[in-house]
């Protein structure tokens, strides 16, 4: 199937010019000005569209829907927040209008030209971010390996999301396998020659991530939605080709036509322009991955405190504490990773800290997440089997703690290992 147009303009019927209008115009204030906008220092130059687009969406929100409270919260992983449901609707609204306003106004004929570009921009969107998330994969910086935190909470205190993280994680070379497809699949649609290929890829692994965003309740559900939505759209001039090679067997030739240049300028430009927004989308690829690896860790704590300790014995002033499910105060476990630590009582109760560790002086140096003028220093001194000699003050008490270490790799989920052979499922 070719996407040349003819020399012969043909006049399209009205409501095929309504559909394909709203679908343009939806589609390109869906997408602008992303991803052009995640490029380092495009943020700015773009800012002076989003911004106004931004008030203008809290005040529809606030005067016509009555959403006093709306407002424009930083970044929180959430692509599911109030904002972006009224952002979805004004951008609804406005298509209908614009629709409108062009059906009535314009002269043309048809609007193939609008639609090839629009099907070139979201050809490239989809495409950069499945790389996007196919790198990010790559380095685990989507679903990192399971941490000590979630390995002792149970399933029942999990949400929907963290079980679907959970799983993900536990699994470094199935992550990767997952990357590795959405990284295939946005290659594929840079290129003229594989777009429908990469499509039809990026649809199947965009609906499965849809999938498991509703069934787990994970807050990026219009996002990957459109993305799946868009992988139609990019599809949509070959589906009736399709359609008739899958289910009637007839042979066909499927042909993308590149973009006719009266000018070898504009082909020259066209090129250019395209290396440097690859260049550049790269390099804000490589940054964002510097940035998550930077973020994991904070320099001054050694890792071979990565654990879940068992308190055993707990002497506070002299008088040894035992364990007593009524007790609110005393600790039962410590749980240590990445420099943090969370001290949980016998009920359960746990208080996040930030952990430092220094291995020449044996000390422990936890502050407060709430108050960092509150710093504790425990010192420490490691016995025989994964044991852990802790002393210090600790408010106005002096502790004398005995800790047991438990590892990550201790842990069943983490030891089971592969095995070809199974005479039995090995289902816990």
């Amino acid at each position: 199937m070719s996407a040349r147009v003819s020399s012969e303009v043909k006049e399209w019927s009205f409501s095929r010019k309504a559909i394909t209008v709203f679908t343009i115009c939806y589609a390109f204030l869906y997408m602008f000005p992303r991803p052009f906008s995640e490029i380092p220092g495009l943020d700015l130059v773009f800012s002076v569209y989003t911004k106004p687009v931004e008030l203008a969406v809290v005040w529809f929100g606030k005067t016509v829907l009555g959403l006093t409270k709306l407002e424009k919260i930083a970044v929180t992983g959430s692509g599911d927040t109030t904002f972006d449901y009224v952002n979805l609707l004004v951008t609804f609204l406005l298509s209908i209008v614009a629709t409108i306003v062009i059906i009535l106004v314009s002269k043309k004929k048809n609007f193939e030209s609008w639609f090839q570009l629009t099907w070139i921009y979201a050809r490239y969107y989809v495409g950069l971010f499945l790389i996007l998330y196919g790198v990010i994969k790559f380095f685990n910086g989507q679903f990192q390996p399971t941490h000590i935190f979630r390995l002792e909470q149970t399933y029942g205190e999990s949400s929907p999301m963290g079980l679907l993280w959970t799983f993900m994680g536990h699994s470094s070379a199935y992550t990767f396998f997952g990357g590795f497809i959405e990284f295939v699949a946005g290659v594929l649609l840079l290129f003229r020659r594989t777009t429908i290929a990469g499509a039809l890829m990026g649809f199947g692994v965009m609906l499965n991530v849809a999938a498991m965003n509703f069934c787990y309740d994970v807050p990026v559900k219009l996002f990957s939605s459109h993305l799946v939505l868009l992988s139609i759209f990019i599809v949509s001039p070959y589906l009736g080709s399709l359609y008739r090679f899958f289910f009637k067997q007839e042979s066909l030739r499927l042909k993308i036509d590149p973009i006719a240049f009266k000018q070898d300028w504009q082909r020259v430009t066209h090129k250019v322009s395209k290396i440097v927004l690859l260049v550049l989308c790269s390099l804000a690829i490589v940054l964002m991955i510097i940035q998550v690896n930077s973020a994991t860790g904070n320099g001054t704590y050694a890792e071979s405190f990565n654990g879940s300790y068992e308190v055993k014995t707990f002497v506070k002033n002299g008088d040894t504490i035992p364990v007593l499910m009524s007790d609110t105060l005393r600790w039962n476990k410590v749980l240590m990773e990445e420099g943090n630590i969370v001290i949980k009582t016998v009920r359960g109760r746990g208080n996040y800290y930030a952990l430092k560790t220094d291995t020449i002086a044996n000390q422990l140096i936890i502050t407060s997440y709430k108050d960092s003028t509150k710093i504790f220093k425990l010192n420490y001194k490691r016995l025989p089997n994964e044991e852990l000699l802790v002393k210090g003050k600790w408010e106005s008490d002096t502790l004398e703690l005995l800790w047991k270490q438990k590892k990550k790799s201790d842990y069943e989920l983490n030891n089971r290992g592969f095995h070809w052979i199974n005479e039995y499922p090995f289902n816990r």
